[in-house]
């Protein structure tokens, strides 16, 4: 055997276990409440109180395998105004999950507003409501968002 080929085929195990496929299917969902779980995968949209609450945003819940990944947002309908919300699912339960992507919200509640936060976050049910809520509401500018993921 040629020594590039013998290099390449001693290299391939290695270059398989770092390619994103392999990430993504390591970083499952964990599921302790597979009733919350399918809540959230019917879910009935996302709303930033400072956009509306009465029009909700839409989320799009996807679970390729076994992870659960969210991308959607909300939009003023008229003017500027917007969430983004782009991530996994890392864990869920009866009561909330954990949520490991990107946030933001921008030109809300003031024009030139850029408020973008990266990393892990909770979304949990509190008082019996019919949503999960952002637990991590005071991340920017000192004011609180109430970012929420209606069932």
């Amino acid at each position: 055997m040629p020594v590039v080929a013998l290099i390449a085929a001693m290299a391939a195990p290695a270059m398989a276990q770092s390619s994103p496929a392999s990430a993504i299917s390591s970083q499952r969902t964990i599921i302790r409440d597979q009733a919350a779980a399918n809540r959230l995968l019917g879910n009935e949209g996302i709303t930033l109180q400072w956009i509306d609450w009465d029009h909700r945003g839409d989320l799009d819940v996807a679970m390729p395998g076994d992870t659960i990944f969210l991308k959607g947002g909300q939009h003023r309908a008229s003017g500027p105004g917007a969430l983004t919300l782009d991530g996994r699912v890392t864990e869920i339960n009866a009561t909330s999950f954990r949520f490991h992507g990107r946030i933001v919200i921008t030109d809300t509640p003031d024009i030139g507003r850029n408020c973008v936060r990266d990393g892990d976050f909770t979304f949990a049910i509190t008082q019996n409501r019919k949503y999960w809520r952002l637990q991590e509401m005071e991340m920017c500018d000192g004011l609180t968002d109430y970012v929420d993921i209606y069932f």
